[in-house]
């Protein structure tokens, strides 16, 4: 019996939903802010139209051995998300990215979703993943306060 994981990451930004949007969405620079946790990033292949929406798959983390990422949603300045494509313990996983503006910026959630059929591996994944997505919820918005500028 598999069971679900999820972990969600909020956090505030000055920097409109657009800037955010663009930064996070652009997976082939993902190095560029989220370094050291993420030392390299490249678009593997592009979607159908020839763009980086739905179906365009990144590469990110070492050069070796990356991690791919299927884009799953592409909603500008509103949504992103994404699956991660590899085999494992870890199935499913699926994450987004929302921006909603309010009267003091943007309000972002990070979210991060994933099953398993054994226990231990779901909390230890949980607890890599709080600090994973906290780390790259708190760089995307230092990259977009600096660019927002």
């Amino acid at each position: 019996m598999a069971r679900r994981y999820e972990c969600v990451i909020s956090r505030r930004s000055t920097a409109p939903p657009q800037t955010l949007f663009a930064i996070v969405s652009d997976g082939g620079r993902w190095s560029e802010w989220a370094a050291p946790l993420i030392p390299y990033s490249t678009w593997e292949c592009l979607d159908p139209d020839g763009d980086v929406g739905v179906g365009a798959i990144r590469a990110v983390g070492r050069r070796k051995r990356p991690t791919r990422e299927m884009i799953t949603i592409h909603e500008p300045a509103g949504r992103h998300g994404y699956t991660m494509l590899m085999a494992g313990p870890i199935r499913d996983y699926q994450a987004e990215v929302t921006f909603v503006e309010d009267a003091d910026g943007t309000r972002i959630t990070w979210r991060g979703r994933y099953e398993t059929r054994w226990r231990a591996v779901g909390m230890a994944y949980w607890l890599v993943l709080r600090v994973v997505l906290g780390t790259l919820a708190r760089k995307l918005v230092t990259a977009a306060e600096r660019k927002a500028v």
